[in-house]
């Protein structure tokens, strides 16, 4: 019994390191063993890499050592694991869910490594060329490759304490830094597109349904995939959903409006259809990957020139409040956002909104002449050098109102001013007038 260095003369004059373990009599006295390869080599004949080489080997030898005087049949057990499958393993492990993500991130996994990973090659190095790979990946952007790969850690993670590799050794590879949010496109859907959604066929009816559902109540695909009848009910007289958030784990109240009650009743009647032995769940729906071919196909039916997928219904029932004249920590509680920062990078689009909406207003005919003041005429060195003209709003006048709430958001977003008296937010300046008219 014990754990010895074994050292294997190779054909090219270098010795090769291995550890041998022995544990315990099998059939026929011999002791039971098994080896692992150190993946170190080198001639003796170069003495101080020679020695440096074996050093590297006792050091590995002292760790298994270590886990043999611990637990025997746990380090026999984890040898016989490791010669698994790590492809195998993430299929499995993601099997009962398949979320696209999983799915996706499987995919790069099989691709980069030809679908087979024994659990004995998995380290740090290899961990370290997977992530190369996916950013050299041109079919997927940073923050998917962020994802991919905090996915494969994950289950690495999983995989160490179920026992089928040695270490943990994720920590040793940095992740892959995502973008701002700000940074990201966000596609939502103005009332026009919405309209065309409707009109257009789709090819499972539930799903039409449940989309549309979350462009009016704002749920996530997983609070609407989980919602049952009994999480419906009134308050004061008005419709709600009470539940918890799959994602935060957070109690919820969200408010349903008209168009979404009007849903819920079209969806009581695809019950037969779609559950008929019944079903506690208000929505039926397929799996995530085939959700997303059946979204894709139906906005191009409605005619929209972008991949139509479920959150898109977020983005819009946000939108739609915000361009309403919602206020934005409603919209923050409709969205069961923790951080209200989160619900501000909603404000940007609601602003595009806002202004495709005023652009639609009629406009005036060219005048045939215009008398033009010399006073109107100004240089553009002097339009340079002429500070701002800062004028007090008069007591009681709407600039004044403007400029108070303006203010009271500011200080609810502890917004700071610069030199000239403005408020930066989202990446513009604003007087406190202006600011109260943009959010």
């Amino acid at each position: 019994m014990g754990v010895k260095i074994r050292e294997r003369k190779l054909a090219g004059g270098e010795v090769a390191f291995y550890i041998d373990v022995y544990h315990g009599e099998i059939d026929e006295g011999k002791p039971k063993r098994f080896s692992v390869k150190t993946g170190l080599q080198e001639n003796p004949k170069n003495r101080k890499a020679f020695n440096l080489a074996k050093a590297e080997a006792e050091d590995q030898r002292r760790g298994y050592e270590k886990d043999f005087q611990a637990d025997p049949k746990g380090l026999f057990d984890r040898k016989a694991k490791s010669a698994g499958d790590f492809v195998e393993y993430l299929r499995t492990s993601i099997e009962n869910t398949s979320y696209p993500v999983e799915v996706n991130a499987l995919k790069k996994i099989v691709s980069f490594s030809g679908g087979l990973v024994p659990f004995d090659k998995l380290n740090n190095e290899w961990l370290e060329r997977f992530k190369v790979y996916l950013l050299s990946e041109d079919s997927i952007n940073q923050n998917t490759a962020a994802s991919y790969l905090g996915l494969i850690s994950k289950t690495i993670r999983q995989a160490w304490r179920s026992g089928f590799i040695k270490e943990d050794f994720t920590g040793k590879v940095t992740r892959i830094k995502q973008k701002k949010r700000e940074d990201i496109q966000r596609n939502y859907l103005t009332l026009d597109d919405i309209e065309a959604l409707h009109n257009a066929y789709c090819k499972n009816e539930m799903l039409k349904q449940a989309f549309l559902f979350g462009c009016f109540s704002g749920l996530r695909i997983s609070d609407i995939e989980l919602l049952t009848w009994d999480k419906i009910s009134f308050v004061n007289g008005a419709p709600f959903i009470k539940f918890r958030q799959k994602k935060t784990g957070g109690y919820e109240e969200c408010a349903i409006p008209e168009q979404a009650v009007k849903i819920l009743m079209e969806v009581k009647k695809l019950h037969p259809e779609f559950a008929p032995d019944g079903n506690d769940r208000v929505f039926i729906l397929p799996n995530r990957q085939l959700i997303s071919k059946i979204l894709h196909i139906w906005g191009r039916e409605a005619g929209l020139t972008w991949d139509l997928h479920f959150h898109v219904s977020r983005h819009t029932m946000a939108v739609m409040m915000l361009s309403s004249g919602s206020d934005i920590y409603a919209v923050s509680k409709q969205l069961g956002h923790d951080d209200i920062g989160t619900t501000q990078i909603y404000c940007n689009l609601a602003s595009k909104a806002r202004v495709r909406e005023v652009n639609r207003l009629p406009t005036l005919s060219e005048p045939s002449a215009v008398a033009i003041s010399p006073v109107m005429i100004v240089s553009s060195q002097e339009q340079i050098n002429q500070p701002e003209l800062v004028i007090t709003p008069k007591a009681g006048s709407i600039a004044e109102a403007l400029q108070a709430k303006g203010e009271k958001v500011a200080a609810a977003l502890s917004l700071r001013q610069n030199a000239a008296g403005k408020y930066e937010f989202n990446g513009q300046h604003y007087t406190a007038a202006e600011l109260a008219m943009e959010v």
